[in-house]
C-alpha cells in the first residue's frame, strides 16, 4: 500500500504536519521516538481518508480511526488496561480511560496491519467518538 504518514519532530517534540511517503522512514521515527518515550504519529494510505494516529507516552498507547472529516473512532482495548493513561495528540497529553488505553507495542502492530492491507477494521473494536 501506499502510504503518507507525519509525526512528531524528535528534535522539537511538537507535531511536524510534513506528509513522508517511506515505511522505512516511519519505522525509523518510530523507533526514535520511543526512545524518547513519548510521540505522536498520522498514517493515510493514498486516499485522504481513512487515517489512522497513534499516540503514546511511555508504555501506553491509544489509537485513533478517521472515516472522514466529521467521523472518528477510538480503538477498544483487547482487555482495559489497569488505570486510566494520557497520551500525546498532537502536541499535547490527553487522558483517557482504560478502555481505551493499549500496550504500545500492540498499537504499533494495529499500525503496520493498517500499512500492510489499508483496512482499519482488522484491529479490532472501533467506537464511534
Amino acid at each position: 500500500m501506499t502510504i503518507s504518514w507525519s509525526a512528531t519532530s524528535p528534535t522539537s517534540g511538537k507535531f511536524a504536519p510534513v506528509e513522508r511517503s517511506d515505511f522505512a522512514g516511519l519505522v525509523e521515527r518510530f523507533d526514535e521516538l520511543r526512545a524518547q518515550g513519548r510521540g505522536y504519529l498520522e498514517v493515510r494510505g493514498s486516499a485522504a481518508f481513512p487515517v489512522l494516529t497513534l499516540g503514546f507516552a511511555g508504555s501506553v498507547a491509544v489509537v485513533h480511526l478517521m472515516t472522514d472529516e466529521d467521523a472518528m473512532s477510538l480503538l477498544a482495548a483487547d482487555e482495559p488496561a489497569d488505570a486510566d493513561a494520557a497520551v500525546v495528540v498532537l502536541d499535547d497529553l490527553v487522558d483517557f480511560t482504560a478502555d481505551f488505553v493499549l500496550n504500545l507495542d500492540r498499537a504499533w502492530r494495529v499500525l503496520e496491519g493498517f500499512v500492510r492491507t489499508g483496512d482499519p477494521r482488522r484491529a479490532g473494536e472501533w467506537r464511534e467518538l
